[in-house]
């Protein structure tokens, strides 16, 4: 039966349609709020001529007044061939100066997983951008991990295309990949792409003010809820002397190579080099993260001139109305901005046109009169182009931190057609502190395009937005230990990450840092690449010295390429338990090990009864159990357990044979019948314990090597306790013939550790670690900590965040040490091992062909081919001398393929992650099946994506299978090689590799050798 509908006369009518009428104007006044709220900048990165490689150095240049202008290298071109004082040469330029970052050749392909094949023809605007992205998210202190799969965007100002150009003017040099690496869309794509970004991927291109649009852009993104973080840049390279030749034809270059804005010599702009990048968050979801804030956007606007005196001539009125635009947006009025960082390219007449503009909207004031100065980065570093906006903000960001002014250089005297009079604006040749509080810092940002579109950015502190934001004094903490992580991608960079840090605790801002917080910001806000060292450090010089003595190359520090352990096999000896001292010492570092401890004796206290009391063999359960459920906190969980004599049953309950009360059970009367003196194995099994035996979570061994089952351990199974502890060694053994090649010891002090490397050694597994608990003489806290460090540097996912002690804040640790080389299309140098020599066996390489010598399916019936000479030459082989042959082929064409430097291809990692793509595994399958004689299977290279794991299976390819009998003819029983081979199924994931492998590996491509 439906409501009847409500009268005029209802009281409640009135009420519930007020509570409507506040619910809806809540919500419009939440999307209002959110489309205006401030966009924090949490993350800045830069690559700025003059040195300009990080914030710090970039602040230290513009305080400074560096002047970044140079003659043209001799690496870009010969500027005696194409430099003319005379503008109207044909063929000619006038620019002989330019402002050049050193080295654009350079970059760290194996960094980001990309081959130095490809990374030849990328341009170089690719790579300058992903290094600086990357060192922009590190001081954001994203990590890798945090971002993938989330709708991060990605805004880029591009508009540059010389190395595209240059290819281009030789077709020869042109491959696969020259088209992708030359576009300008992919260089905010392939972030997107290496990093996993599902938010928007955008290249803009509006002349000078491309970037500045990006940076709007990214804003409107975020506050419309597209994306939750926004990476934007900016970006110039001068590559091609005929680019600047056509610049030097239809645009005003200062034929002293100096950006004299604002100036009565202005006479044009001089073109410069550079990348920046910002990554900008909400400011309500940057403070809930405890980000740490440059600065914050307040509003932005962009517009177009429409149509004015001239396609490219600036229009007055257009950038009034935007600037206008932002100002509304921001909430703030011009009388507030302190700084403007103008679009300012020091020509005649677009510098007059610009400031007209800037005084009738800043140069007014309200109340209070205060200064507001004029500048351009320009005349630090020439004009970026479509790089030109974002180092405007980087400016202006880094300014408003620090609360002082940068001085505008090549000034004397004021352009004639510029008036200042009457105004707030002043042009400050020095550097000048900033003035007011910081919470009334404001700065805007203007870019132009040659086009017409115009784009304004207001910005201010961090404590415009939030006063209460300002600096508070850190608060000292007892000293403790504590676990400093660090990684790479290589063992000489985490070497080189090592000492940037000792520089940053011994003389850089990290000398004035909590130890804590660096520890934490270490752990929680930076990638973990696969070589790791983790150091246990009590102050701040124990940790300068710890590094400096890793980067020395200590034969104590343990690290090494974390690989994919699986998880650790927790091992439990006979061992008398901790106590005294050591014992409440570690309860009060580890609440975890306290609060489980604590239960345990409670179940012992229940188990044994009123009359009861304490015995060794309970409180080493107790003990045993409590320190596994400490390594379980921090996200260690075991694979298997071992157990030796009483140290059964805590293996027992850690598997799930056994349920905390059953297990207290049987400790507590193992305990009694010890304390008795009636401790045999008979007088257990007589017992009547009532446990219940459940299935085992994990396998469990005893010391003998048997694998347990737990449902039929009863209490005559338990009478092994009792019997004097037998050798762990065939457990051990069982353990590492299973696979696992992790364990963690639980006693007071190592009793195993040295075993299982031992009988690691012996059974051959090269990547076993053991590590123990605790150790006699040693704080429990730090014991633990060395081991958690040493199983995070072998791969294991140690929940990191629970080793830590209690932090303040984030901080900003250095940026990463890029290990560079040169790649350049013209370039393609293979260096491979000196150690890697040739052998009968293999082919010349000019006999070796990246395509196949004729099309033929690789389906099923093509792998049985007949065994060739060649096949029969390998197979001959003794096995050991084969399978080293065999690897050291393998490293050689991989090398070749992917133009690595074959000294640092490791052989375990994978092919696609070292830039490997489906035409390249196509040459490799080719390339090996000539070398072997023999044909493969179309999904090897996609199945066995490693050197190790491609020699392991081509090895099984060399010996012929044994001849069939003829006396009984039966069906062919299928090898190894079967389950990698494409079956009949249409949709199979293996069918769908097979089709695009013959599709590109049939492509002609040039000889690789």
């Amino acid at each position: 039966m439906t409501a009847p509908l409500p009268t005029a006369n209802d009281p409640t009518l009135l009420k519930r349609s007020l509570d409507a009428l506040k619910d809806l104007r809540a919500r419009f006044e939440a999307l209002e709020s959110r489309g205006r709220e401030p966009i924090a900048i949490i993350g800045l990165g830069c690559r700025i001529p003059g040195g300009g490689e990080t914030p710090e150095s970039l602040w230290k240049m513009l305080r400074g007044k560096v002047d970044a202008v140079s003659e043209v290298p001799a690496d870009r071109w010969d500027v005696s061939r194409y430099f003319d004082a005379d503008v109207a040469t044909p063929g000619r330029m006038h620019m002989r100066y330019g402002a050049f970052l050193d080295a654009p050749d350079r970059f760290d392909p194996y960094f980001f997983g990309i081959s130095p094949r490809e990374a030849s023809q990328m341009d170089p605007q690719q790579r300058l951008f992903l290094e600086v992205a990357w060192h922009a998210l590190e001081d954001a202190g994203l990590s890798a991990k945090a971002l993938a799969g989330s709708d991060t965007g990605v805004f880029v100002g591009a508009n540059g295309n010389d190395y595209l150009q240059l290819q281009l003017s030789e077709p020869d040099v042109l491959d696969t990949y020259s088209l992708v690496g030359g576009t300008n869309c992919i260089i905010p794509n392939r972030l997107s792409y290496l990093l996993d970004l599902r938010g928007p991927s955008m290249a803009f291109d509006t002349a000078c003010s491309s970037s500045l649009v990006a940076v709007h852009q990214a804003c409107q993104s975020l506050r419309g809820g597209e994306s939750s973080t926004a990476i934007v840049g900016g970006l110039n390279l001068l590559l091609s002397p005929v680019v600047s030749v056509a610049h030097s034809k239809g645009l005003p270059l200062a034929p002293d190579g100096r950006c004299k804005t604002f100036d009565s010599r202005a006479d044009g702009y001089v073109r410069g080099e550079g990348c920046g990048v910002v990554v900008l968050k909400r400011l309500s979801d940057a403070l809930a993260a405890g980000d740490n804030i440059w600065a914050v956007i307040h509003g932005s606007a962009v517009n177009q001139d429409g149509l004015s005196n001239g396609l490219t001539a600036p229009n007055g009125g257009a950038q009034r109305a935007v600037i206008r635009k932002a100002l509304e947006r921001a909430r703030l009025t011009g009388a507030e901005v302190g700084l403007i960082e103008a679009h300012g390219t020091g020509t005649s007449l677009g510098d007059p046109i610009e400031v007209e503009a800037l005084s009738e909207i800043y140069g007014g004031s309200e109340g209070e009169r205060r200064p507001c100065a004029l500048g351009s980065i320009k005349t630090n570093i020439g004009h970026l182009e479509a790089g030109a906006g974002i180092v405007g903000i980087l400016k202006v960001a880094l300014a408003l931190k620090h609360g002082a002014i940068p001085a505008n250089l090549h000034f004397q005297a004021l352009n004639p057609h510029i008036s200042l009079d009457g105004t707030r604006l002043f042009v400050p040749t020095e550097l000048t502190p900033w003035p007011g509080p910081a919470e009334r810092r404001y700065g805007a940002v203007s870019s132009f395009g040659a086009g017409g579109t115009n784009a304004h950015v207001v910005l201010g502190s961090v404590e415009s937005s939030r006063p209460e934001a300002a600096p508070r004094p850190t608060k000292a903490v007892a000293e403790r230990a504590h676990l400093l992580v660090l990684s790479a991608r290589s063992r000489t960079a985490l070497a080189n990450v090592a000492w940037r840090l000792a520089d940053h605790l011994s003389s850089g801002p990290g000398q004035h840092e909590p130890l804590e917080d660096l520890c934490a910001t270490a752990a929680l806000r930076r990638t973990h690449h696969n070589h790791r060292v983790g150091l246990v450090v009590r102050s701040r010089e124990d940790a300068i010295q710890k590094l400096r003595a890793f980067h020395q190359g200590a034969p104590a520090m343990r690290s090494g390429p974390a690989g994919r352990p699986g998880r650790a096999v927790f091992v439990f000896p006979a061992q008398q338990p901790l106590s005294g001292a050591r014992l409440e010492s570690l309860g009060r570092d580890c609440p975890v090990f306290a609060q489980a401890l604590e239960r345990c004796r409670g179940a012992l206290q229940l188990a044994a009864g009123p009359r009861g009391g304490a015995d060794s063999v309970g409180e080493h359960f107790a003990v045993q159990v409590a320190l596994a459920e400490l390594w379980r906190s921090w996200g260690v969980e075991p694979g298997a357990v071992v157990g030796q004599g009483v140290g059964e049953i805590a293996a027992a309950h850690v598997a799930g044979a056994l349920s905390l009360e059953d297990a207290a059970r049987v400790a507590a009367r193992c305990g009694a019948l010890l304390t008795k003196g009636t401790a045999s194995p008979e007088a257990l099994a007589a017992e009547r314990l009532g446990l219940t035996p459940r299935p085992t979570s994990v396998p469990m061994y005893s010391a003998e090597g048997t694998e347990l089952d737990g449902e039929v351990q009863g209490a005559a199974s338990w009478s092994r306790c009792l019997r004097h502890p037998a050798s762990v060694l065939p457990a051990l053994e069982e353990s590492l013939r299973a696979g696992h090649a992790l364990f963690v010891e639980l006693s007071p002090e190592p009793v195993f550790v040295a075993t299982v490397m031992e009988v690691a050694a012996r059974q051959g597994p090269t990547d076993a670690l053991a590590v123990p608990s605790l150790r006699a003489g040693q704080d429990g806290l730090e014991a633990l900590l060395e081991s958690a460090g040493a199983l995070h540097a072998a791969g294991l996912g140690v929940r990191l965040e629970g080793l830590l002690a209690p932090h303040q804040r984030f901080r900003r640790l250095p940026l990463y040490p890029f290990e560079r080389e040169s790649f350049w299309f013209k370039e393609r140098p293979v260096n491979l091992r000196t150690s890697t020599r040739g052998t009968s066996l293999e082919l010349p390489l000019a006999a070796v062909r990246d395509t196949p010598p004729e099309p033929a399916s690789r389906r099923v019936g093509d792998v049985r081919a007949p065994v060739t000479a060649r096949q029969a030459e390998w197979a001959a082989l003794p096995e050991r001398e084969r399978g080293t042959r065999l690897r050291s082929l393998v490293h050689t064409e991989v090398a070749r393929i992917l133009k690595f430097d074959a000294a640092r291809l490791d052989p375990k990692e994978g092919f696609f992650q070292m830039g490997m793509d489906s035409v390249m595994a196509g040459q490799l399958r080719n390339r090996m099946e000539q070398q072997l004689g023999r044909k493969f299977a179309v999904t090897v290279i996609f199945e066995n994506p490693s050197v190790e794991r491609l020699s392991r299976q081509l090895a099984t390819f060399l010996v012929p299978p044994p001849a069939p009998s003829t006396a009984h003819r039966t069906e062919a029983t299928p090898s190894r090689l079967m389950p990698l081979e494409t079956g009949a199924g249409a949709d199979s994931i293996a069918d769908l590799l097979a089709r695009e492998l013959e599709e590109t590996s049939s492509l002609s491509s040039k000889d690789l050798s």
